[in-house]
């Protein structure tokens, strides 16, 4: 529409609304403000954690325990459940503060035409129709068609990802399905003016903007946001196990049912049963390995917002990362310059030292021809290109107080309809006439410019600059309009602005590539542009590989050509948040684990739909922190690096606490069936079971998550999306010392119980047993690799520790009162103790021979991939 079109369709005009009107539109639209998230209660979080099949069945032992009069057995389950509980409601009470971030972004006072007069009114009371005056500075506080402008420039980096600030023009007429990065005639809420003047009507307030919508996809990426990898992973391994117990009980209830034992036995199996086969402690093992990992990340710069997703940056195959701000620094700078003789000087060159007289002379130009002022400290402020120029000039060598604080006899400040800016600056002995702007208009005012000029220029554009040509003249003091002396100029040279890439970026997409895991790009800048900085990159990247969110906007989203499209390339330029979301849906649908990188509002729906978000923490707003798992402390891509290697050595740590859990259980479930099967008594109690699965157990697993890795995990390939924690290689390394420890185990039953020994003997004496075994196996499975005589003290000295504690657990429980009464335990004789370290030599010695057959199977797979390289 025309601004008149616009004006009448929202039946106002440009002196704006009367008071009275203003109100009932209130009325009828609602306040400016975004609607505030539902908060779950603490109560409601912790009684969620619940909700799981594991869970489930210790509620049911526990209550059986109650039923049949074991009240100690009972409360050391609720205990139990209770602990878990409170750990799980803790990490997920952490604040999200996305809606409010969200609404922050709106400022609290607008300035508006009401009434005849124009005054300042809260933000949330602005109104669709409302006229609102902006200036140099000024936040939007809602979306707005332009009525007026005059060198209106707009900052809307952290909205659509466009690095420079965007021209805006009031007599504009675009297509209707034209996306809002190319939207120059409105404004929208949540930007704001860097230069120039406006005034313009309201069309959308609230929820109904842009802002709005992007919150609407907020909350609906994060209703139908999958759990991090290694939540579902979890949960994989927790119905397999709940299963099996299940079926355990069930089997062997109906089992001694039929052989006619009494109902309270098979209760007390039962609970035994179910008690044996849940790792009750796996819970406070990972998260302690998880927060240990966290604390490694911290420092490296990555401040982990959501533990789980610790591990789940070591799964990435794929990360998707914005570029303005992420892999570059969203500032912009003069990056490389042509003289007038053609010459090209980079950066680095001119950093170094090798400056030139006709170097010197352009950046002394471009400091002149300059709008931007220095701060008290001496830092340039102002138009993101003029202060560009200031640092160009400061790189080169020129007095920035002198350049700055010249008489400036006249100036023609840049418009985008002249393409152009002017100034007569009185330079001491001369007054010199200084141009900068577009090449093909400054050119035309050059007497020296030949046709190979633009050319230059070009070139310098197709390298993804934006291009600035700087030319000179004798000014004329008080001689006519500075537009009479703005012919035979002498071309100084041409400048090439651009974001650069963060330092180490270049490397880390290298990095990146070597460890398995895709790099694309996805931002709101100009497909130009995103494609030469992917080249920069190191992307093996061309036009073909450009996607832009025009060309995704004409395919249904959810179609088998939007999902090979997004496959198919590596840049989406101009997207829009909607769009982002659905490239990547479009990405995890094919099985990718994609962790998403963004800065802006227009990132926060993506940072919370993907596997793992991962936010800027010094140029990112509070809505991408607020959606992200993880935050990167130095805004810089390539700790993304260093992030997914603690996140792989992450994975092998709590992969060891699940085999060393899991392998300890299933001896303590065979020694049952073995124990049943032989028509002996049941060879620990379910108290004695939760001792060993929460406190020595408990003390020796955790240990396992303060490992540190290897050193060559960036030398693998990522796990697939839902690699599971227990393989066939898993099962290999766990039966050997499992089957061991329950023969051995069943027969010290067996055998005390033979010579007449009370079975709560019997049993203290297979408790024992059993500590040590756990000490075996956790010496053996601490590196699922190199054998257990191969130890670097560095690596987890923490496991000393941990199996000293057991130890020491263990003979409380033998010597003191309390204990003894509780676990029905009691001192052993010296020859046991020997047969115990004997056993678990034995134990340790069986483990390893299947680690080393493990290693020697996986190196005779790798040899033929080796020889077809």
């Amino acid at each position: 529409m025309t601004t008149e079109q616009t004006l009448a369709a929202l039946s106002t005009d440009p002196s704006g609304l009367s008071e009275a009107e203003a109100g009932m539109r209130l009325a009828q639209y609602g306040s400016n403000q975004l609607p505030e998230a539902r908060m779950l209660g603490p109560i409601h979080v912790f009684l969620r954690q619940f909700r799981s099949p594991l869970i489930y069945l210790l509620l049911i032992a526990g209550v059986l325990s109650l039923v049949i009069g074991d009240r100690w057995d009972a409360i050391f389950i609720f205990g139990v459940l209770l602990l878990n509980a409170a750990i799980g409601a803790f990490q997920e009470l952490k604040a999200d503060a996305s809606a409010r971030a969200l609404r922050s972004l709106v400022p609290q006072i607008a300035r508006v035409r009401r009434g005849g007069g124009t005054r300042d009114v809260p933000s949330e009371e602005i109104v669709p129709g409302d006229v609102v005056e902006l200036e140099s500075g000024v936040s939007v506080t809602a979306d707005m068609r332009l009525i007026d402008a005059v060198g209106l420039e707009v900052d809307e980096s952290t909205f659509t990802g466009e690095s420079m600030p965007i021209a805006k023009r009031a007599e504009d007429r675009l297509d209707e399905k034209s996306v809002v990065a190319d939207r120059t005639n409105m404004l929208h809420a949540g930007t704001s003016v860097v230069e120039g003047r406006a005034l313009a009507v309201v069309t959308q307030t609230g929820a109904a903007s842009q802002l709005g919508h992007i919150d609407r996809t907020l909350a609906q990426a994060a209703s139908s946001a999958e759990a991090v990898p290694l939540v579902r992973r979890m949960a994989v391994l927790a119905r397999q196990i709940a299963l099996i117990a299940v079926a355990l009980i069930v089997v062997l209830g109906t089992w001694l049912a039929l052989e006619g034992q009494g109902w309270r036995d098979i209760v007390l199996l039962a609970i035994a049963l179910a008690v044996a086969a849940i790792p009750e402690g796996l819970p406070i093992a990972v998260t302690v390995a998880l927060s240990a990992a966290a604390s490694r990340m911290a420092r490296r710069n990555v401040i982990v917002r959501a533990l789980p997703a610790v591990e789940g940056l070591g799964a990435c195959t794929l990360i998707a990362s914005d570029k303005t701000g992420t892999l570059t620094v969203n500032r912009l700078t003069v990056d490389q310059v042509a003289l007038q003789d053609g010459q090209t000087v980079a950066r680095t060159e001119w950093q170094s030292a090798r400056v030139d007289g006709s170097l010197t002379r352009l950046a002394e130009a471009a400091g002149l021809c300059n709008e931007a002022k220095l701060r008290v400290h001496g830092s340039p402020v102002g138009d993101a290109v003029d202060v560009a120029l200031l640092d160009f000039a400061r790189e080169n060598g020129c007095d920035l107080e002198r350049l700055v604080t010249a008489d400036r006899l006249s100036i023609v400040p840049y418009e985008p309809a002249l393409r152009y800016a002017a100034v007569e600056a009185d330079f001491g002995s001369e007054v010199r006439a200084i141009v900068k702007g577009a090449p093909e208009t400054v050119l035309t005012m050059c007497r020296d410019a030949d046709a190979g000029a633009l050319p230059i220029a070009e070139q310098l554009a197709a390298e993804g600059y934006r291009v600035l040509a700087l030319a000179e003249g004798q000014g004329h003091s008080g001689d006519g309009h500075i537009y009479d002396h703005l012919h035979e100029l002498e071309l100084l040279g041409f400048v090439g602005l651009t974001d650069p890439l963060r330092h180490g970026v270049p490397e880390a997409v290298a990095k990146c590539r070597e460890a398995g895991v895709a790099v694309c790009m996805i931002t709101g800048d100009h497909p130009a542009t995103a494609l030469a900085i992917a080249r920069k990159l190191g992307m093996d990247a061309d036009d073909c590989d450009v996607v832009t969110g025009e060309q995704l906007q004409s395919l249904a989203t959810d179609s088998e050509e939007f999902a090979q499209r997004v496959n198919s390339s590596q840049i989406f330029a101009r997207t829009e948040p909607a769009q982002k979301l659905a490239i990547v849906k479009a990405l995890e649908a094919t099985g990718h684990t994609v962790a998403v990188t963004g800065d802006g509002v227009n990132d926060g729906p993506a940072l919370r739909m993907a596997d793992i978000g991962i936010a800027m923490g010094r140029g990112g707003t509070d809505v991408a922190r607020g959606a992200s798992d993880l935050v990167l402390a130095d805004d810089n891509f390539a700790t993304i690096v260093a992030g997914i290697e603690e996140g792989r050595v992450t994975f092998v740590n709590i992969r060891k606490i699940v085999l060393f859990m899991l392998a300890t259980g299933a001896a303590e479930i065979l020694m049952f069936l073995l124990a049943i099967s032989l028509s002996l008594p049941m060879p620990l109690t379910p108290v004695q079971l939760l001792w060993l699965n929460l406190v020595t157990n408990g003390v020796l697993d955790v240990t396992l998550g303060f490992g540190r890795g290897d050193g060559d995990e960036l030398k693998h390939p990522p796990k697939r999306k839902l690699a599971s924690l227990v393989d066939g290689d898993a099962l290999i390394l766990m039966l050997p010392g499992a089957i061991l420890m329950t023969v051995i185990a069943v027969w010290v039953l067996n055998d005390r119980l033979a010579l007449n020994m009370p079975i709560e003997d019997a049993r203290n004496h297979v408790l024992l047993m059993v500590v040590t075994f756990q000490i075996a196996f956790l010496l053996s499975i601490r590196n699922l690799t190199l054998p257990f005589w191969r130890w670097h003290a560095p690596e987890n000295g923490w496991m000393f520790v941990g199996m000293a504690i057991a130890v020491a657990l263990q003979i409380a429980a033998m010597t003191v009162p309390w204990l003894q009464r509780f676990l029905d335990t009691a001192p052993v004789e010296m020859d046991f103790l020997v047969l115990c370290g004997g056993a678990a030599l034995a134990v340790l010695l069986a483990t390893e021979g299947a680690k080393r057959w493990l290693v020697h199977q996986q190196r005779q797979r790798e040899i033929p991939q080796e020889s077809a390289i």
